[in-house]
């Protein structure tokens, strides 16, 4: 079956940048339950559209466990067929898509793995609301799965009407636990309070599921609130209360008598390490309640995901550098200083070997999938989806380590060098990452909109800056982000300065950039440049989705909440007039003084999507004002229906285009 792939604009070849745009991302892989085949989803990177199409696509594919480059399309690539998952045996697959309406509808599908028939609507192929995340039962006979009601008939006519006021509190569409039989489709609402389910996991027999809810659909609702966990009994709906979470969590499986969710070490903070919590349920039975327990991990490293494999949890770790999978009893699956981008394992019956599936990348290698061994057995590569780069040597990857400025903790993070010129002095752009919960290691797409490849063909190093406040390395570490600005923006400068002692990057030629929270430290590096006193500056500096002012930041974001805990000293409207402490991450504040002291702020390319939610465009604008102020030269390009992250296609190739333009501008072609 044909796949469509990415468009490209015109008749030509597609530039490069184009190519990597249209490379297939692998998802949601899954292994068959004889563990023979591996069914897997791609998109396009970061989920951004094609140049020709108003939707976002997902494509299904079949590999055999073992057998090199045997991955085959399921489906078309039409739709966005996603979060596949083994039924009958083996025989089948459910998941979700937006076949019945494209980009407006969503439903579980069932398509047999043989290639006969088309795929078939399990639930209502019109339905509009989302569905939040589906599991089959353990005997496969039902799927429980999250989505709120469909807008009644009076809201849709309020809407033709535009007599559609949001009166906050009113009207929320809250999730509710359905079940869906197999065999019959026949749909049941298992639980319908007026409470919002954001994840749920069932029990080894089935017969019970366990719910974790926040209070609202509002975004904020769990940072607040916290989340309340349940458990349901499958037969007969009724409710047994467990605990409540003071925070907000992200992931959970249930096995034996114990719950384990992932939730913040600090149980009141976001901006916290990840850990396992686990809940006993033979305590509830005995004393009539529940309450959370530490069980594993977040002091020297992160849990980012639990998935329950046969009788086992398994975890994904970060580990500093290291990717890791491990049972969650502390045995070590697989380790490797790569991005485990997806996976799966599986236990066969037949055998004492633990099977793995995973999508992983190298600086070469664009994301494919692979298959191998817990034992150490060779990765076989299932998929090709990079063939086309195939012939394309980006560079290497080497990792730098340093002291901090403060010389309490050892830096590390990856150095990008391209493989087309010498490998000294070289003009080198410095990615701080986003998040700032995020970390980075070795991968092809080192950041986001395909910079660091893109940037790297065309000889520029690329220090991918890893900084503290960054995840796997424990709780100590993840805790600086709580009040950025310095810890954050001193290993940036930090990493810098060693890639230029190494005699790899040209302290002359040096550039900034980043998105999101890499936005916001570009910002600052931007309004400090040099004051470090390590005798050099940079050039050019590119703020994407940045941050300016922390304040403003609390009273805008759709998360202010958090925002005000990034801030330091809380919210604004909680504070004496007198307190100021969240203006020392602000760089709008630091901007007229650093004139005054005669700082040399770089040129700036500041790029924002003008519906950001996240960091609404106000923060741009006011760079933007003060750069017009100061006459310093700059370049500001808003990107319309654009929100936190670039979707469609021809923005994320002109804002790839825009940052080569300017380095090539500022710090010199390679």
């Amino acid at each position: 079956m044909p796949v469509r792939q990415g468009a490209h604009s015109g008749t030509s070849k597609p530039s490069l940048i184009e190519e990597l745009l249209d490379l297939q991302i692998p998802h949601d892989i899954r292994l068959s339950p004889n563990s023979q085949q591996v069914v897997y989803s791609t998109n396009l990177t970061w989920g951004h559209k094609r140049a020709d199409c108003e939707h976002a696509e997902s494509t299904l594919w079949l590999a055999e466990t073992g057998k090199e480059h045997s991955s085959r399309p399921l489906t078309e690539g039409d739709y966005d067929d996603r979060d596949p998952k083994w039924c009958s045996g083996g025989k089948s697959i459910a998941f979700l898509s937006d076949r019945g309406k494209r980009g407006e509808s969503c439903a579980i599908y069932m398509l047999d793995v043989d290639g006969n028939g088309q795929p078939a609507p399990l639930t209502p192929a019109g339905n509009e609301r989302q569905i939040e995340k589906f599991e089959l039962s353990p005997d496969k006979k039902t799927i429980a799965y999250l989505s709120s009601d469909e807008k009644t008939q009076e809201e849709r006519e309020r809407e033709e009407k535009k007599d559609d006021a949001n009166v906050w509190g009113e009207h929320w569409p809250f999730n509710r636990l359905r079940l869906i039989n197999v065999a019959s489709k026949e749909v049941t609402v298992l639980v319908s309070k007026d409470a919002h389910i954001v994840d749920f996991a069932f029990n080894d027999e089935g017969t019970q599921i366990v719910m974790a809810e926040a209070q609202t659909p509002d975004i904020e609702s769990r940072f607040l609130q916290g989340t309340t966990f349940s458990v349901v009994d499958v037969t007969t709906g009724s409710l047994l209360p467990l605990c409540r979470f003071p925070q907000y969590t992200a992931g959970l499986a249930w096995a034996g008598d114990t719950i384990f969710l992932v939730g913040m070490v600090a149980e009141t903070m976001f901006n916290s390490a990840l850990c396992v919590w686990k809940i006993n349920i033979a305590a509830v039975a005995e004393a009539g309640k529940a309450r959370y327990e530490r069980y594993a991990y977040g002091e020297s490293n992160d849990c980012m995901q639990l998935r329950k494999i046969g009788g086992d949890v398994i975890a994904l770790v970060e580990e500093g550098m290291e990717d890791q999978l491990r049972v969650l009893d502390g045995h070590t699956l697989f380790a490797r200083k790569r991005e485990i981008e997806a996976w799966d394992a599986a236990f066969p019956s037949d055998s004492d070997e633990v099977v793995l599936a995973l999508a992983q990348s190298a600086v070469n290698q664009p994301t494919e999938v692979y298959s191998t061994t817990a034992s150490g057995g060779a990765m076989v590569q299932l998929s090709s989806h990079g063939q086309r780069l195939s012939h394309q040597q980006f560079g290497t990857c080497t990792f730098i380590s340093c002291p901090s400025l403060d010389g309490k903790v050892t830096l590390e993070c990856p150095l990008l060098l391209p493989s087309s010129i010498s490998q000294q002095h070289l003009p080198t752009v410095v990615l701080p990452h986003g998040g700032p919960y995020y970390r980075h290691t070795e991968t092809f797409d080192g950041y986001y909109m395909m910079w660091a490849p893109f940037l790297l063909a065309h000889g520029y190093a690329v220090l991918l800056a890893d900084y503290r406040g960054s995840d796997g390395r424990g709780e100590k570490w993840a805790a600086y982000a709580r009040g950025t600005g310095k810890a954050d923006y001193e290993d940036v400068i930090a990493q810098t300065n060693r890639a230029v002692e190494l005699g790899y990057a040209d302290p002359e030629r040096l550039a900034v950039g980043g998105w999101s929270s890499g936005g916001f430290l570009t910002n600052l590096a931007a309004v400090r440049n040099g004051t470090h006193g390590l005798g050099w500056k940079y050039k050019a500096a590119i703020p994407g989705a940045g941050i300016c002012d922390q304040d403003a930041m609390t009273f805008m974001s759709d998360v202010g909440c958090w925002q005000a805990e990034l801030a330091g000293a809380g919210r604004p409207w909680q504070l004496p007039k007198s307190n100021v402490r969240n203006r020392q991450g602000s760089a709008i504040w630091e901007f007229h003084e650093a004139l005054k002291a005669g700082v040399e702020i770089p040129p700036l390319l500041i790029l924002h999507g003008e519906m950001d939610d996240r960091i609404p465009i106000g923060q741009a604008v006011a760079m933007r004002r003060a750069m017009i102020d100061a006459g310093l030269p700059f370049e500001f390009v808003s990107y319309p229906r654009e929100r936190h992250y670039l979707l469609e296609r021809r923005h994320q190739v002109d804002c790839a285009e825009r940052v080569l333009r300017w380095v090539d501008r500022w710090i010199g072609k390679p």
